[in-house]
């Protein structure tokens, strides 16, 4: 029984590309994750999040992330390791030793075939179980306590604007003082104030409610004479009514299974968006190699703008066509394939022109 082996040119991509890709990726997340974090923090700062629902959703978020930019950090670690090769003259040895591109590319996908049944697991299982918790983060905070970012020397508006919220002072043991609070309950105006109060939370039934101390009430409708004037000793308003919401799930959180057996052109488009990522795996692992030649005195980095740059095609031309799937101007046979297959092409004519078209005509003359 023969066991596979990996020769020294195997481990020496391999173990390259490993490194690479592993400092690619981390500053690929770094900047992605910080855009993330902004968006996501302002939120917090205007009352939309809650700080406990942030830090679950960073994690999911980020999960995502790394999950995205495996194709993009492929491309960029393949280019980079091989261009140093040939700024180096590492390239050059090895022809000179009797490898040839067949070989390099043998090298290349031993180290992307495992990554490409990794990709494939977390896009088609994981990616719709991570956008189905956030979902589920998101819906648990929206119905749940109502009161975030309460600052004080600020005006701070709840249920839909029926209540609006306003603490002079809030003390570091979570006290308020000086508070006003305008509601408006079954057509009548409520205004409220008082000179200190708290938040509390019904064990019971999950309700947030404020509770005010030594203060006045008015009540009764606007532009009528009526209204009720109530002093108390303590008064409680109702903030936000905990509820149970239904979580309804779109295409983007549904499971494969579930839009496979779908025929809506947008689960049909999500559906081979998620295929699509894998695959890119190979595509850009096709491209890159003949992309990735340069000539040691030219440097590495011309190509790297060349290969961004048919990144940025890839990307748009994939957009255009989830885009045209939704309209139903394409088919889904056709779908995003297309791009895929045009990459592929181009992969090819970059081949012939870096080996020559007499030899890759001599080499198949020699095969017959």
């Amino acid at each position: 029984m023969s066991v596979f082996k990996l020769k020294i040119i195997d481990r020496l991509f391999i173990t390259q590309l490993s490194k690479m890709m592993l400092g690619v990726m981390t500053v690929l997340m770094v900047i992605l994750l910080s855009q993330r974090l902004v968006r996501l923090f302002s939120k917090v700062t205007a009352g939309e999040l809650s700080t406990d629902a942030v830090w679950a959703l960073i994690t999911f978020n980020m999960l995502l992330l790394t999950i995205k930019v495996l194709p993009v950090a492929l491309l960029l670690s393949i280019l980079l390791v091989l261009g140093r090769m040939y700024r180096d003259h590492e390239m050059t040895a090895l022809f000179s030793a009797g490898v040839g591109l067949s070989r390099i590319y043998r090298a290349v996908f031993l180290f992307v075939t495992p990554l490409f049944v990794l990709t494939l697991y977390l896009s088609l299982i994981v990616t719709p179980m991570l956008m189905q918790e956030i979902e589920r983060v998101k819906t648990s905070d929206e119905s749940s306590l109502d009161i975030r970012g309460i600052a004080e020397g600020r005006f701070n508006e709840f249920s839909r604007g029926d209540l609006v919220f306003y603490v002079e002072k809030i003390t570091d043991d979570d006290k308020m003082h000086n508070i006003f609070i305008q509601n408006l309950q079954h057509g009548k105006l409520g205004i409220t104030a008082s000179k200190s109060g708290e938040i509390k939370v019904d064990p019971e039934t999950g309700d947030r409610f404020i509770i005010l101390n030594d203060g006045r009430r008015y009540e009764g409708v606007p532009g009528q004479a009526d209204y009720k004037v109530t002093k108390f000793k303590q008064y409680g308003v109702v903030v936000a009514e905990k509820s149970d919401a239904v979580l309804n799930f779109g295409t983007k959180e549904k499971s494969t299974i579930e839009l496979m057996g779908m025929d809506s052109p947008r689960a049909v488009s999500e559906l081979q968006k998620r295929w699509s990522l894998p695959l890119a795996l190979v595509t850009f692992a096709l491209l890159v190699v003949p992309i990735s030649r340069v000539s040691p005195r030219a440097g590495m980095y011309g190509n790297l703008l060349i290969a961004l740059l048919i990144y940025v095609i890839f990307e748009n031309f994939m957009n255009l066509s989830h885009s045209w799937l939704v309209k139903g101007v394409i088919p889904a046979w056709v779908g995003v394939w297309w791009v895929h297959i045009a990459m592929i092409g181009l992969a090819g004519v970059m081949v012939v022109r870096m080996l020559g078209f007499s030899y890759i005509k001599k080499t198949l003359l020699l095969k017959r």
